[in-house]
C-alpha cells in the first residue's frame, strides 16, 4: 500500500464533522472576524508542531499562514479557505448553532467556507498521524474580508507578495466536491437613470426615473451574451442587486439607482459585454429619450466597482488530473470536472501564471442562504482527497 492509500485510514470521520462544528460555532462575520478562529487554528498547528505566521490588522483580525513539512520557508503548494462567513440576518436556524439534521450540518459558514477549512486541518493531522511528508511541502492560508471583497484579505496579501511562486493552489471553497477549473468573470457597477420631479397629482408633468429604469432592467435581460454557454461554467448571469430611488412621498422619483454584478464566462469577456451594455444604453436614449448613466458603487454597498474576465485553466492541465486522481482515490468515484460560478482566490492566482483548482464540500447553492448548510458526508470525503493530494506533492 502506497502512502497515498494508507493516508486514508488516518482521517478521523467524526473529527472532521466535530471540527466543522466548533468552527460554525465561532462568529467571524466579514470585516469582524475577531479572533476566535485564529485561535482555534494557532491551537491546532501548535499541536501538530507545525509553524505558522500571522499578518495581523490594526484591529487584531489577520490574515493566517501554517507552513508544513518546509523548514524555514512556505510550501511549494497552498490550500486556501477563507475566515470570514457572511452575516446572519434574516437566518432561520441558529447561526452558530452547528445542529445537525438529516445528513445535514445547519449554521454560518458550515457550507462557506468553515467546512473546507475543517477538511484541510484534519488532512494535515492525518499526515503527521501516519508520518508522511509531502515532497515539496504544503502552505494553508487563511484570509479575511473574502466576503467583502475589502483591502485587508488577500488583496493585501498579494500586495506584499505572499503569494507569490508557488507551484499551484488549492480552494476549499464548496463545489459539491467537484473539480473547478476556475471562475467565472464579472462586472460589478451601477447604473442610474435620471427623471424629473413633479407632484404626485399631476406625475404626467415629471419624469419617472424609477419607470425608466425598470425599462432598462427589461431590455438588459434581452443582452445576447447572456444566452451564450460554456460546456463548464454554463451561461453568464446577471443581479440586479440592489436598487433606489424616490425622493420624498407624493413626488414622482427624479433618480434611480441600480447595482449590479454580472457573472462572465470566458466567451463573454467584459469588453465585449460593455460593447451590449453601451450599445443598449444608446438605444434607450435614441428610441425612448431615457438618460442612462455609469457611476460608481456605494462604497457601504461594495468597496469598489470592478470587472474580471474569466480565469481557469485546461480541463486536461496536470493539476486538473492529479485533483482529479485525488478524487478518485479518495471516494472511489470519477471527479465531475467543471468551473466555479463565482469569484475565488483561484482565479486571482491564475490570473498571476499560477495553476489553481477549486474543490471543497458542500454547495455553493447553499452559501450565503438564510439557513445554509453542508451535507455531512462529504466533510469526510473532503479530507480524504486533501490528505490523498498532499501526500503527492
Amino acid at each position: 500500500m502506497n502512502n497515498s492509500e494508507s493516508i486514508l485510514n488516518f482521517i478521523d470521520d467524526d473529527e472532521v464533522v466535530q471540527v466543522t462544528r466548533d468552527m460554525v460555532a465561532i462568529p467571524s462575520l466579514t470585516t469582524h472576524e475577531g479572533r476566535g478562529m485564529l485561535e482555534y487554528m494557532e491551537r491546532w498547528f501548535d499541536d501538530l508542531n507545525i509553524p505558522y505566521r500571522e499578518y495581523p490588522t490594526v484591529d487584531g483580525r489577520a490574515n493566517f499562514f501554517a507552513d508544513f513539512n518546509v523548514t524555514g520557508n512556505p510550501g511549494r503548494y497552498i490550500f486556501n479557505g477563507h475566515q470570514d462567513t457572511k452575516p446572519v440576518d434574516g437566518m432561520t436556524v441558529d447561526p452558530f448553532g452547528g445542529v445537525i439534521k438529516d445528513g445535514k450540518m445547519y449554521g454560518r459558514g458550515a457550507c462557506d467556507m468553515k467546512g473546507g477549512i475543517a477538511a484541510v486541518l484534519c488532512a494535515c493531522k492525518a499526515l503527521v498521524r501516519a508520518g508522511i511528508k509531502s515532497q515539496k511541502g504544503v502552505t494553508f492560508y487563511s484570509d479575511i474580508e473574502e466576503e467583502f471583497g475589502g483591502p485587508n484579505g488577500m488583496i493585501s496579501i498579494i500586495d506584499k507578495g505572499l503569494l507569490n511562486d508557488y507551484d499551484a493552489l488549492i480552494s476549499c471553497e464548496p463545489t459539491n466536491l467537484e473539480v473547478h477549473i476556475g471562475d467565472k468573470g464579472s462586472i460589478t457597477t451601477s447604473f442610474e437613470t435620471k427623471g424629473r420631479s413633479a407632484h404626485s397629482g399631476l406625475a404626467h408633468l415629471g419624469i419617472n426615473a424609477i419607470q425608466n429604469m425598470a425599462l432598462f432592467i427589461s431590455e438588459y435581460l434581452e443582452l445576447p451574451y447572456l444566452k451564450k454557454e460554456n460546456p463548464y461554467f454554463g451561461k453568464s448571469t446577471i443581479n440586479f442587486e440592489r436598487i433606489q430611488g424616490g425622493l420624498y412621498l407624493s413626488a414622482v422619483p427624479d433618480k434611480c439607482t441600480t447595482c449590479i454584478d454580472s457573472r462572465l464566462i470566458p466567451e463573454t469577456p467584459p469588453e465585449e459585454v460593455y460593447k451590449e451594455i453601451n450599445g443598449l444604453i444608446e438605444r434607450m436614449k435614441r428610441e425612448h429619450g431615457i438618460e442612462i448613466s455609469e457611476i460608481e458603487q456605494p462604497k457601504s454597498w461594495r468597496p469598489k466597482s470592478g470587472m474580471n474576465k474569466s480565469h481557469y485553466i485546461a480541463p486536461d492541465h496536470d493539476l486538473t488530473r492529479r485533483v482529479a486522481d485525488s478524487v478518485k482515490k479518495a471516494t472511489g468515484k470519477d471527479a465531475v470536472i467543471g468551473g466555479c460560478p463565482g469569484a475565488t482566490i483561484a482565479g486571482q492566482m491564475i490570473k498571476r501564471g499560477i495553476p489553481a483548482i477549486i474543490c471543497g464540500p458542500g454547495s455553493i447553492i447553499q452559501a450565503h442562504t438564510e439557513d445554509e448548510w453542508v451535507e455531512i458526508e462529504q466533510l469526510p470525503k473532503a479530507a480524504r482527497i486533501y490528505a490523498t493530494l498532499m501526500t503527492d506533492m
